[in-house]
């Protein structure tokens, strides 16, 4: 035999019977028979003395490799070696009080007694032996004659432990070139990879099958231009569409804007103190009587200057005297003090100066003023409040605009931009005029509006107006109400007036909505075929997107259909 050593694998249903082929079929002279967890077919003593003789009768020496308590007595019983692992010594355990290592089994499953062979001896095996040198000594008993120790192929099985090597050396275990351990993290790397490249790949041909194609209906046709122009009242106390006078319901959004302007202060006012003294008024009468008495409060001016009288002054006979011409000349009874009517400076006299009587040519004063002085301070004027005001009136209200507009729109209805307007403002300062201060602030609040409509309602003006203009073969193609121009006519309190003009399109009866139900989910050529059949159509292009796509999508939704424009009437 060119092999003195074998492993041979026991599985879990193996019968005795194959088993024992499997002894009967190995070619080498010590076998290491590896027992698999819970081997019911050897916890039978007549199985393990079948065994046994079988190997006996071959002239092989068994060791058994397993870990089962429950096999060892059996083993020991017919004496059997027994190692738990492939790397540990083999050895007879002990054997129990019920058997016999004298006996045997015959073929009709009797016990015999068994004869030891003349020619065959047991090796004597060591618990200190490894199972290599174990195996070698089986090996040498097989032989008789061999002196050179060979050991059993080791290998290290799943459900044992690795055994720790000795101190200070690493144990190495033979490698199973033909045994490979699956790597199960990779594996789950590959099936998840997979099910995501599925998935996405699924993804794709939905978006490539129905999201993404689309088609595009390009329709010429023997259509015309017709120019319309329609007076519509906005009224918003109404509540149906008049066709006959053209009043439509409406609805008039508005949106409160407060705006804010700083600017400098430019006025001045002098808060010094005002200049007094008195004068000597004298009175001219020429008729002979006593003249008439100047009031307090009464104005006096000197050089445009004007001051104010603080009592009032009479005059006297006493004193008079002839101006000549019949006139006499009456002094005052006493003097009348004055204060300027301003503070400053400008007020001070330079000594007596000559004063006039407001109201009276007849009355002339002589007197003096003094003690004014000067101390300017920053004032707001009403030029400050104008500057400001234009300031915010030249801001720009597109945003307000904006904003109406899509107040009206969330509403469902068409915004009419040209009614937008602002109200009155209402002007406020901080501080007020002629208050002091540097600077002011000038606050506007303005209230903007604008009119909103129905589009149906605009569509039912508009269209009545085109169908007067058209015959009952035509139909209307485009009313031109999303291009049409308002200009604003007139306005009241509480309604507005604007006029619509635009350029509609009529032309054969073609009802895209039709046309999209004949054409889906048909080729191009037969889609194209299908819409020229109407005479009116003069010309119809089909443009299919993405590239891959071959036919119409079956979805109307991803059809568009475009009936072109004339460019004359």
């Amino acid at each position: 035999m060119a092999d003195t050593k074998e492993t041979i694998y026991v599985d879990v249903d193996d019968e005795i019977t194959v088993i024992i082929d499997k002894v009967k079929a190995a070619n080498a002279k010590v076998l290491a028979l590896v027992l698999p967890k819970r081997a019911s077919v050897l916890q039978s003593i007549v199985n393990m003395k079948l065994l046994k003789r079988s190997a006996d009768s071959e002239k092989k020496n068994l060791v058994l490799i397993t870990s089962e308590a429950g096999l060892l007595p059996l083993a020991g019983a017919v004496g059997l070696h027994v190692a738990k692992t492939l790397t540990s010594a083999p050895e007879i355990p002990p054997s129990p009080a019920i058997g016999s290592d004298s006996e045997t089994v015959d073929e009709d499953m009797s016990i015999i007694p068994l004869e030891p062979e003349a020619d065959e001896e047991t090796p004597d095996l060591t618990k200190e032996a490894s199972l290599g040198a174990s195996v070698g000594a089986l090996d040498d008993a097989a032989k008789h004659a061999s002196k050179t120790d060979k050991t059993l192929e080791t290998l290290k099985l799943d459900d044992e432990e690795e055994p720790k090597p000795e101190s200070g050396k690493q144990a190495k275990v033979p490698k199973d070139k033909h045994l490979k351990v699956p790597n199960f993290d990779r594996f789950r790397l590959f099936l998840v990879l997979g099910i995501i490249v599925i998935i996405g790949l699924i993804v794709l041909a939905v978006f490539a099958l129905s999201v993404w194609p689309h088609a595009g209906i390009f329709i010429k046709t023997n259509a015309t231009s017709v120019n319309t122009s329609e007076s519509i009242t906005l009224d918003p106390q109404a509540t149906s569409a008049n066709l006959a006078s053209g009043d439509i319901p409406a609805t008039q959004v508005s949106e409160q804007k407060t705006f804010t302007q700083t600017v400098n202060t430019t006025g001045q006012q002098n808060t010094g103190n005002s200049a007094s003294g008195t004068i000597n008024m004298v009175a001219v009468e020429c008729n002979g009587n006593l003249p008439s008495d100047v009031p307090q409060g009464m104005g006096v001016s000197y050089n445009n200057l004007t001051y104010i009288t603080e009592a009032d002054t009479s005059f006297t006979l006493a004193g008079a005297h002839n101006k000549g011409g019949g006139c006499d000349s009456y002094p005052a009874s006493a003097s009348t003090p004055i204060s300027a009517q301003s503070p400053g400076t400008a007020y001070n006299t330079n000594g007596n100066v000559n004063f006039s009587v407001a109201g009276r040519n007849d009355v002339s004063g002589t007197g003096s003023a003094s003690g004014g002085t000067d101390n300017f301070v920053q004032i707001v004027s009403q030029a400050d409040i104008t500057s400001a005001t234009a300031k915010i009136n030249a801001s720009n209200n597109s945003t307000v605009e904006a904003d109406l507009a899509s107040q009206l729109r969330g509403q469902n209805l068409y915004p009419i931009n040209v009614t937008f307007a602002a109200g009155t403002p209402q002007i406020t300062s901080s501080p007020s005029v002629g208050a002091q201060g540097s600077t002011v602030a000038v606050t506007e609040i303005i209230t903007f509006t604008m009119f909103g409509a129905k589009q149906s309602d605009i569509n039912a003006i508009v269209d009545a107006n085109i169908q007067s203009q058209t015959t009952k073969n035509q139909n209307i193609i485009s009313n031109g109400v999303n291009e049409a121009a308002f200009k604003q006519t007139g306005t009241s309190g509480t309604t507005d007036e604007v006029t619509l003009a635009t350029t509609a399109v009529v032309g054969p009866n073609i009802s895209p909505g039709q046309i999209r139900q004949e054409v889906k989910g048909k080729s191009a050529n037969a889609a194209i075929a299908a819409i020229k059949q109407n005479p009116d159509i003069t010309s119809v292009t089909i443009k299919l997107s993405p590239f891959w796509v071959t036919s119409v999508p079956g979805n109307p939704s991803k059809i568009t259909v475009n009936i072109a424009k004339p460019s004359t009437n």
